[in-house]
């Protein structure tokens, strides 16, 4: 009965223990995981371009990596053992974010908040350099995820979305766009699992990368 009765309080005292932040690696890949990385405050600086968030981790050589959590706790970027230093992490749309960052050697993390404001989600910037298509987020997603580009000249613009056998399943875009930074959501709540493609066309420039739709 003695030995019952201390499992009895163990188990009591561990319903107790308080939630902790999402530490790097609470998604189950690297940089880390909880408990093997130790908390170094200060280590992690970070700067904020747009939806861009620019992260450093001081105090090391090595590799790097970290994570963006949203309010609700959900991983919504991961760079993952980079050498990199300082890294890009890519925010999904406005609102405010926790950094989980470290590095190997030593193996430690740190946190910091970040506040992401933009006047229009929809144009984020009004001088791009480059026509580019960039990765959606999050994919693989479940029914929708972010469709970024950017046009640095005035251009007919198309993003459409194709099955893996080229069938077209969705046109997301069809229309004269200025120069700037987009993004598009592409909600796939009718379509079922598996791959497809979203490809960008503007002017003369294509570009297409594929995504991965899981239910």
């Amino acid at each position: 009965m003695k030995y019952t009765l201390i499992f009895l309080a163990i188990g009591i005292s561990l319903l107790f223990i308080p939630k902790s932040i999402p530490t790097p690696g609470q998604n189950g890949t690297t940089p880390g995981c909880d408990p093997c990385h130790s908390l170094q405050d200060g280590i992690v600086l970070v700067s904020v371009n747009d939806l861009q968030v620019q992260v450093t981790v001081s105090g090391t050589s090595g590799k790097v990596g970290g994570e963006l959590v949203d309010g609700s706790g959900t991983v919504v970027s991961v760079a993952n053992s980079t050498n990199s230093n300082p890294f890009t992490l890519t925010a999904p749309g406005p609102g405010e974010y926790r950094v989980n960052a470290g590095n190997k050697s030593p193996l430690v993390w740190d946190s910091s908040m970040v506040n992401i404001s933009l006047t229009n989600v929809g144009e984020i910037s009004s001088n791009p350099a480059t026509f580019e298509l960039y990765n959606n987020y999050p994919n693989p997603f479940n029914p929708s995820t972010t469709i970024k580009y950017s046009i640095p000249e005035a251009s007919f613009t198309s993003i459409k979305i194709y099955d893996a056998l080229g069938n077209k399943v969705a046109s997301l875009v069809d229309e004269t766009k200025t120069a700037g930074i987009y993004e598009v959501t592409f909600n796939a709540t009718n379509l079922s699992s598996g791959v497809y493609y979203y490809q960008l066309q503007a002017g003369s420039f294509t570009q297409t990368k594929k995504m991965i739709l899981t239910k």
